[in-house]
């Protein structure tokens, strides 16, 4: 498996690190820690005078050795559990920086914490992080708590390409890494906004409904099935309501350490923004989120 693993030297990049440990064996996988340092918007500042200019580029010279020294640190800490780990300074805005590297490295898993050190705490999701989501080809997960040993994980399981996929990935963990698994089929609520609506269409919507729940049950008996035939422990259940809130309070109520749901590429930004399951669950989320992107 090959990773990268963004970091920035806040507490979210630093449990980002930590959480490698639970997803991947060391002697299976290759370790790409990258760190971002954007100078693009000091391209455009007015003119300076030459004792302004000198004293800018030296401040961008200490930042480029702290970021040096940041990724050092951190190369050192994870050698002592990867055999094979490299560190590269990158350029540029960091969500675009990470992005490109993840896709020269033909990344496996891009591992990023939920918020970095310039990012406001009252966020429930950094920018930086965002835009990654949106961008990225491949896994990404998504570290919002400290990281501890994968015991318990939500599925989020609609059918789809990617959601597959993501049990496919499941079922790629070290044989060490058995989580018990729930996995969760969600019916959306049906688009009967009005309160006025005849009787008739409360009939139908509730023998839709009933079909609907039938099929997510057989689905998401079978996916508890497949992983049973790898190990795990798996149970599956049927709820309804908006999926991505579903999937939130399953996760709370279950003390799940991770969610894992899929989410369709090309998507783009407005779409993206404007409310997928997968950017609800990142934001919202109790727990850590990996997103599989197909």
């Amino acid at each position: 498996m090959k990773i990268v693993c963004a970091i920035d030297g806040s507490r979210y990049s630093e449990w980002a690190l930590d959480w490698l440990r639970h997803l991947a064996h060391p002697d299976d996988s290759s370790l790409l820690l990258v760190h971002a340092v954007d100078l693009t918007q000091f391209k455009t500042l007015p003119k300076l005078d030459r004792k302004a200019r000198a004293a800018l580029v030296k401040v961008l010279d200490f930042s480029l050795e702290g970021a040096a020294r940041l990724l050092e640190g951190a190369e050192l800490k994870a050698a002592r559990t990867w055999g094979r780990v490299r560190a590269r300074l990158l350029r540029g805005r960091a969500a675009e920086a990470i992005v490109r590297s993840a896709q020269r490295e033909q990344a496996d898993l891009l591992v990023i914490g939920s918020r970095g050190v310039t990012e406001f705490q009252p966020m429930l999701l950094g920018s930086t992080s965002r835009k990654v989501l949106m961008q990225t080809p491949c896994p990404v997960l998504v570290v919002k708590k400290p990281a501890r040993a994968l015991k318990k994980v939500v599925l989020g399981m609609d059918g789809s390409i990617e959601s597959w996929e993501a049990v496919s990935w499941l079922r790629g963990l070290p044989k060490e890494i058995r989580p018990a698994v729930t996995v969760a089929g969600v019916i959306p609520p049906l688009p009967l906004e009005s309160l006025r609506i005849p009787a008739q269409a409360v009939t139908v919507s509730d023998q839709i409904e009933g079909v609907l729940r039938r099929e997510a049950q057989q689905l998401t008996a079978r996916v508890a099935g497949t992983l049973k035939v790898a190990r795990f422990s798996a149970t599956g259940v049927v709820v309804a309501g908006p999926p991505g809130a579903e999937l939130v309070k399953l996760a709370g109520r279950e003390r799940a350490d991770l969610i894992v749901v899929g989410s369709r590429s090309g998507r783009n930004a407005q779409d993206y923004f404007m409310g997928s399951v997968a950017d609800t669950v990142v934001k919202h989320a109790p727990c850590s989120v990996l997103v599989y992107r197909g």
